[in-house]
């Protein structure tokens, strides 16, 4: 039985859920997202959405002023993983994930971007537009795959940190 890119996501939503991960694979084909408790906690299921042939991924913060209130590196090292250092006001990224919401993925039927991006390459093209609580993400691509990864807290991933500064830009200001 064959199924579409729109009915397989339609299938495999994920509203009321969080976005633990995203980012382009390894190879930088795919865009992968690792999305955790599907239909809100307590659910702790773990699913991956590897979006193949990925040739445009434009992601916008929706802090607007509370992001560069939150720029600072102690909005990363706060939150669940240091419950004895009070909480900066803005924005923790340290939580380690953002927010669907009821109608968090929306695939666009012949959007411009995928509408341009058929003609360049020749291939029918997907688009999507996935909001949550911190950012959208609109995405471009070929195809996708979709996969269950486990519960959590079997399903686990190692937490990185801002890398060690060595030396402060004179114009970025981010310490």
């Amino acid at each position: 039985m064959s199924i579409t890119v729109k009915k397989l996501l339609a299938r495999e939503e994920f509203d009321d859920a969080v976005i633990m991960r995203h980012g382009f694979t390894d190879y930088m084909r795919d865009y992968e997202i690792i999305v955790g408790a599907r239909n809100g906690p307590p659910n702790t299921d773990v699913h991956s959405y590897q979006f193949i042939g990925c040739v445009e991924a434009h992601y916008e913060t929706k802090l607007g002023k509370s992001f560069e209130t939150s720029i600072s590196d102690d909005f990363v090292y706060s939150g669940p993983d240091s419950p004895d250092k009070p909480d900066p006001d803005g924005f923790i990224w340290g939580v380690r994930f953002a927010e669907t919401w009821v109608g968090g993925l929306k695939y666009i039927d012949k959007g411009e971007r995928s509408t341009y991006w058929s003609k360049v390459i020749g291939r029918n093209m997907h688009e999507v537009l996935i909001g949550t609580n911190v950012y959208s993400l609109r995405l471009v691509f070929a195809d996708i795959r979709y996969a269950f990864l486990g519960y959590e807290p079997q399903v686990q991933f190692p937490k990185n940190y801002p890398l060690k500064m060595n030396e402060i830009t004179e114009d970025g200001g981010v310490s």
